[in-house]
């Protein structure tokens, strides 16, 4: 046997199965016992328990009785075996410290083997002194004891077990996992430990040609290190089918397949991460197979747990990250993953389900997004994403762009919005007219206008259209008291929304946005600090953000310059005010005339303070078990109109 980073020689095609092994180690480990026993040695089942004097003074003054070394060529090792060897090249004498610490979970007879060979009645595996001494190695020797270090492949990988960690490493005892020993057994079903979140792709849903180019210039180095273990990052927005790019570029590289690690929420139990991690590990290394770990639903903490992890394991692991991730955030190289155009989208679509017609490539979704909703195993609109719900509010849009009553000129500003939003990827992607600078992809819209004037609905109205959910942000959760911590709650909030294809809707802006003053104190120095990194947000911000202010002049004049598109809503015309109040009532006014109808719609009331007139009205109905009346609409007119503190009420 060899010792440590020399690689073992491969099995051959002749190679035995491991009931072959196993008795051909048996064999040989009795020829090892017979020659350990000398005279007047203690009876086995005592040996460890009594130390007769003469006993310990012949141990002390007589060398140890020399092993007859156990030697395995090629055809004595299990196939099972070929690609542990092979991918991560292990040596012929861990091999053979692999195989002794698997036999006696296979045949008992080993037990006995082991009490004499440790000399120890209550040891049932070998002693790392014994099977060292069985391979040929010393046991004084530091590059043999570096073999069973924590960070050596046998104990990285989780293939051995060492016991009794109160002795010294020359007595700890050996064993290998149950998962080990079946897999020499030939059994090539996956950890029932880590099945529920492991799966073994080796057909990606998406084919490579069908996926946006990756740059792959950079990574050329990575590639050749491949005989060895590695670890390497993709930054990956929604849209950029980050698993099918992993497991596209590790098939690239030679392997057959890729173990596909789920650390999707409530996929792995936190607490327990370092002990699923070392199952997946060792499933992998007992495969030759390399890892893809998707890390993009994670929060900070577990990310940071895993990709330490990562960086440590002994086999090739690819870890996908979301677009927010910082490249100094761990110790790992980050590459970063291009957008798909809305036509490769489309192609996804057609590939997955070519009859398949209830589709929006508008959405950046992944392809086992689009599979899932194809399966109907997914709604259309998706929980909150991690990190949003404390501080944004998430509204499933019931309203369309037709059912916002507005004048022309507004809805031609809408109209406008929608278009970027819809042609972004056409514009930017496939014309490849990006902004300067550190600009982003992202769209951002200002909504000004009187209260009541459809705004907010407005923004729900364009989620609605787009087939995405509206995330209307609390700016009681946003401010903070505490200097710093109102930036961080921004930061969450825009690094979320960049992967969800929500709108997200900041109402009355003019509360984070406002103009920047003259520094008086320190509470005017941290306002202006606030502005400035929102400023700088708004920079490289990549999704659709919508603010909205009753007075457009107090926002700050940096904001206005970076939003791409302003729409001004003034408040509705007669003509206007009557579609309004009739769309309000949703039928339940029938017996109302046109006369009358005009008659409300001579009140100068914007569509909000008509929606609270007509609500009121319909309590006043309900509380009389009649329809909406004249009466009541007009006595919800005037409630509404002494509310907003005017005196005279014209009808």
């Amino acid at each position: 046997m060899t010792t440590k980073g020399s690689r073992a020689t491969k099995p051959t095609k002749e190679s035995k199965d491991f009931g072959q092994i196993v008795q051909l180690l048996g064999e040989r480990i009795a020829v090892a016992v017979d020659a350990s026993r000398r005279d007047g040695d203690i009876p086995d089942d005592r040996r460890g328990l009594v130390f007769p004097h003469d006993l310990i003074i012949r141990d002390a003054t007589t060398p140890q009785a020399q092993l007859p070394t156990l030697s395995l060529g090629p055809g004595d090792l299990p196939e099972s075996l070929d690609k542990l060897i092979s991918v991560m090249g292990i040596s012929d004498t861990e091999v053979g410290i692999l195989l002794l610490s698997a036999v006696t979970a296979i045949d008992p007879r080993f037990e006995h083997f082991f009490i004499v060979l440790n000399n120890e009645v209550d040891t049932r595996g070998p002693m790392v002194s014994t099977a060292l001494r069985l391979l040929g190695q010393d046991p004084a020797n530091p590059i043999a004891r570096a073999l069973f270090d924590s960070q050596s492949p046998l104990r990285s990988l989780g293939l051995v077990q060492l016991h009794r960690p109160d002795h010294s490493l020359a007595a700890q005892i050996l064993d290998a996992p149950e998962r080990v020993v079946r897999h020499l057994l030939g059994d090539s079903s996956i950890d029932p430990a880590i099945v529920d979140f492991v799966s073994i792709v080796t057909n990606p849903l998406i084919p490579a040609k069908l996926l946006p180019q990756i740059d792959l210039s950079s990574l050329n180095d990575v590639g050749q290190e491949l005989s060895s273990s590695f670890t390497l990052g993709m930054r990956s927005r929604p849209g950029t089918a980050g698993l099918a790019q992993a497991q596209h570029w590790l098939k690239a590289q030679g392997f057959p397949a890729v173990i596909t690690y789920d650390c999707s929420v409530n996929a792995v139990i936190k607490d327990e991460i370092s002990k699923q991690f070392l199952a997946v590990v060792r499933e992998a290394a007992l495969r030759g197979l390399p890892i893809v770990i998707d890390l993009r639903r994670s929060d900070t903490e577990f990310i940071r747990a895993v990709s330490d992890l990562a960086f440590k394991a002994m086999v090739p692991i690819v870890l996908i990250y979301a677009a927010t991730m910082h490249g100094d955030s761990t110790r790992i190289r980050i590459v970063d993953l291009p957008m798909s155009t809305a036509t490769q989208r489309e192609t996804w679509w057609d590939h997955l389900d070519l009859g398949s017609t209830e589709r929006n490539t508008l959405l950046r979704l992944e392809p086992e997004e689009i599979n899932s909703r194809i399966q109907g195993a997914q709604s259309l609109f998706d929980a909150a994403p991690s990190g949003m719900t404390s501080l944004a509010r998430r509204v499933d849009p019931t309203f369309q762009l037709n059912d916002v009553i507005v004048e022309e000129s507004v809805s031609r500003g809408l109209s406008e919005l929608l278009n970027r939003v819809r042609l972004r990827s056409t514009v930017l992607d496939e014309w490849d007219m990006r902004p300067g600078g550190i600009r982003g992809r992202g769209i951002t819209a200002l909504f000004a206008g009187p209260s009541g004037t459809g705004k907010t609905m407005a923004a729900e109205a364009l989620a609605g259209v787009l087939g995405v959910p509206l995330f209307h942000v609390d700016l009681s959760s946003v401010v903070d008291k505490y200097i710093g911590e109102t930036e961080k709650n921004l930061e969450r909030i825009f690094s979320v929304a960049e992967n969800a294809d929500g709108v997200l809707l900041f109402d009355e802006a003019d509360a984070l946005f406002g103009k920047r003053s003259q520094v008086s104190d320190a509470r005017d120095r941290h306002a202006n600090i606030e502005v400035a990194f929102l400023l700088q947000r708004m920079e490289s911000f990549d999704g659709l953000a919508i603010l909205t202010s009753n007075l457009r002049s107090n926002l700050d004049a940096a904001f206005t310059r970076r939003l791409d598109c302003i729409v001004d809503f003034v408040e509705p015309t007669a003509v206007l005010r009557e579609e309004i109040w009739q769309r309000c009532v949703q039928g339940r006014a029938a017996g109302v005339t046109p006369e009358q109808w005009q008659q409300l719609a001579s009140l100068e009331l914007t569509g909000g303070a008509i929606r609270s007139s007509v609500v009121s009205a319909a309590y006043q109905a309900a509380s009389s078990e009649t329809d909406i009346e004249f009466a009541h609409l007009l006595e919800g007119a005037r409630s509404e109109w002494f509310k907003m503190g005017r005196l005279s009420f014209p009808l």
